[in-house]
């Protein structure tokens, strides 16, 4: 069964600490660009119109840092996998984020001869 997919973009960044990754998304921010696609089937098709769609947009705004809201048109049934998609970025969601890194330098620890050392990163 087809759906309509509406797609817009919303202001974002990814952010790393030291804990792990987090997702910032401004809702009440300014959108870039918004498409409506009549006719998709498959979460596969979904995953590649994002794509374009994004790639469409980061051309047109080099600089932006944007997650793409994806949206089915009211009274139309979800695809199968789209929810298990959405919620682990399988459409491409935030691939267009940028990621901020804001780890602290790594800390000193004591080596075994009791002299300091500086933690190793893999």
């Amino acid at each position: 069964m087809a759906v309509t997919v509406i797609l817009s973009t919303v202001p974002g960044t990814k952010t790393r600490d030291d804990y792990g990754t987090s997702s910032i998304i401004s809702i009440m921010g300014d959108s870039l660009g918004r498409e409506i696609l009549p006719g998709t089937k498959t979460v596969a098709e979904i995953r590649a119109a994002v794509a374009r769609f994004a790639a469409k947009i980061r051309a047109e705004h080099p600089d932006a840092s944007f997650y793409v809201s994806v949206r089915l048109a009211r009274g139309d049934r979800k695809p199968n996998g789209y929810d298990a998609a959405s919620r682990r970025n399988g459409l491409g969601q935030e691939n267009f984020m940028h990621l901020v890194d804001r780890r602290t330098a790594p800390a000193a620890l004591p080596a075994a001869d009791g002299t300091l050392q500086a933690e190793t990163r893999a």
